[in-house]
């Protein structure tokens, strides 16, 4: 792929101008930057979805080219193992030649054992007797157990539909490509594919991607993914793209010897400055000295053009950029107050949660008392139940046993990943907010929309020129989760709120958390948003041996030590927090 001088505009903003890329064939390329910066229209374009607004987008014709669609397989009725194998082109046109050929030596066809042979060699050629070796291999990595093999598809939350659209990206054509094959080989566009998973199918993609032998442009904020699955980064900051070297730890140490090298430029350019500015400022007036002094402000505007460069760059700003990759200047987040309530919020008794209609309970015997001012993390693996207990919690779910009890005055917020597929698609992220917002709460105004916007990286004209229909997935979470902080709750129930932010994003949020008096129950797969959030208790599940058998049990409710002891141990187990 070749990027010359691309210029990539929305509204009336360039997102990039100027910009200039190669990637080479068998490269993982990691496209970084701070939320807005437009990275996922930029792999959009890549993809085709969009058009670039100037320049030269080249992307070899004979690539196989595969992108990760945020709109996951939301609708789909096909069971998860379907869904999987269901763009495996390569494999599905490969067997439907071996069964033509097998009916033409049934029906005589002179041409049926050449038609066999080549049938047969197509086939060995794509591993075709090792296919549903590789579906296993993907589905067990991104942490499907068996038994969910064949589960519908639109029975599943937003994120395990991603999950799904993860894997059917894999085991396609641009995904199971047997070699680099110069630009013949495949293409992947992966836009943040780790935001749905916990730290077991992350180690898995990671790996996936160290072993994959076509080429991959791919978009994170997620420091452990670009620390061991790239070859090189590039950030997009101030409308260009800048190229770094290695890994993500490279990437840091470079970019920051970079900017100290930029400083210290911009410093002795300052000083020109002001000494041509004091030559002009003294002879423009005499005529023997007006020549000298018209060459001098000649000098003088290419020294300020080539300041105010540096400074839309960020490099005279020791405030431009946060502890992540491109991320922006730091920024505030204040939630509403939270309404006067009982102390004791919300109370589960001798609870049994899961999905009834015949399944087995994913967690019972549960006794918890959420408080106001507490910090709720629920950790454990993946099917343990904690995105259930939080719809539990809600009231949207209902106990399989046991009893619910909300306090007095209690008022519960709940959010998830699936708020982002129920946007409107025609109004524009503030309209959109503002809407929700103002039904809680009336007298908010404009400029605290705005402001939270801003916070979670969707400022300026991006919350008020486009519609929510034109916004990457992440933009869209990220609308959703503006429009759900700021109505007046006391409980608030975070289902994976972290997805699609970037680091300036997520400090914005854990320190608007930390000052809120409400209570936060939270369920992450993100260890900076789980120790920024200073949890005061953590919820995982236990079990017991029966019968020699293990049973779950119910929930182990402590007081929060050290978030490497737990996080250690549930990585073990084969999740997260």
């Amino acid at each position: 792929m070749i990027l010359r001088d691309v210029r990539v505009t929305v509204g009336d903003r360039d997102l990039l101008s100027g910009a200039n890329l190669r990637v080479e064939p068998g490269e993982c390329v990691g496209l970084v930057g701070a939320n807005g910066c437009g990275k996922s229209t930029l792999l959009r374009c890549v993809a085709g979805a969009r058009e670039v607004s100037g320049g030269d987008l080249l992307v070899s014709p004979r690539a196989d080219v595969g992108y990760l669609e945020q709109t996951a397989v939301s609708g789909s009725s096909r069971t998860v193992a379907q869904e999987a194998r269901s763009r495996m082109t390569h494999v599905i046109d490969a067997e439907s030649a071996l069964r033509a050929a097998e009916e033409a030596i049934a029906a005589g066809d002179v041409n049926g054992a050449t038609m066999m042979v080549a049938a047969r060699d197509r086939f060995e050629a794509i591993g075709g007797d090792a296919v549903e070796r590789r579906v296993a291999d993907v589905l067990n990595g991104l942490g499907f157990a068996r038994e969910a093999w064949d589960r519908p598809c639109d029975a599943l939350s937003g994120g395990w539909q991603m999950r799904v659209a993860l894997a059917r990206l894999l085991l396609s054509p641009a995904g199971d490509c047997q070699s680099g094959g110069g630009v013949n080989g495949g293409f992947l566009l992966l836009d943040e594919p780790t935001n749905h998973l916990d730290a077991s199918a992350k180690e898995y993609l990671a790996g996936w991607l160290r072993a994959y032998k076509g080429t991959t442009l791919l978009v994170s904020h997620d420091e452990a993914l670009l620390e061991k699955g790239v070859d090189r980064l590039i950030e997009v900051r101030g409308g260009r793209l800048r190229g770094y070297s290695g890994n993500y730890s490279k990437f840091v140490e470079e970019r920051s010897e970079r900017r100290r090298v930029n400083q210290a430029a911009a410093t002795k350019e300052k000083a020109k400055a002001a000494k041509l500015a004091q030559f002009v400022a003294k002879n423009s007036a005499r005529a023997s000295t007006a020549a000298a002094a018209r060459s001098r402000a000649k000098q003088l505007e290419g020294v300020n053009a080539r300041l105010e460069e540096m400074r839309e760059d960020g490099d005279l700003d020791d405030k431009a950029l946060g502890a992540g990759p491109g991320d922006a200047k730091r920024v505030t987040l204040r939630l509403p107050p939270a309404p006067d309530g009982a102390k004791e919020v919300l109370t589960l008794t001798n609870a049994t949660i899961g999905y009834g209609g015949g399944l087995a309970p994913l967690i019972k015997d549960v006794d918890l008392v959420v408080r106001r001012g507490d910090r709720l993390l629920v950790v454990g693996p993946n099917g343990a139940g904690k995105s259930t207990l939080l719809r539990s919690l809600g009231g949207s779910l209902r106990l399989q046993g046991g009893v619910l009890a909300h306090g007095e005055g209690a008022r519960v917020g709940y959010f998830s990943q699936d708020l982002a597929q129920e946007l409107p698609s025609d109004v524009s992220p503030l309209t959109h907010v503002l809407k929700v917002a103002r039904a809680a709460n009336p007298t908010l105004n404009e400029q605290t929309a705005r402001s939270v916007l801003g916070a979670l990286g969707l400022g300026g004209n991006a919350a008020k020129d486009r519609v929510i229909g034109d916004l990457s997935g992440g933009e869209k979470a990220r609308v959703a989760l503006a429009a759900f902080v700021l109505r007046p709750v006391n409980v608030l129930l975070l289902d994976e709120a972290s997805n699609h932010l970037d680091a300036a994003a997520i400090e914005a949020l854990t320190e608007g958390l930390r000052d809120w008096d409400g209570a936060v129950v939270a369920v992450t797969h993100n260890e900076a948003f789980a120790d920024a959030l200073e949890p005061t208790f953590v919820a995982r599940e236990i079990q017991r041996e029966k019968d020699k058998k293990t049973e779950k049990q119910t929930l182990y409710y402590e007081e929060w030590e050290r978030l490497e002891a737990v996080m250690e141990e549930a990585k073990a187990h084969g999740g997260g927090a």
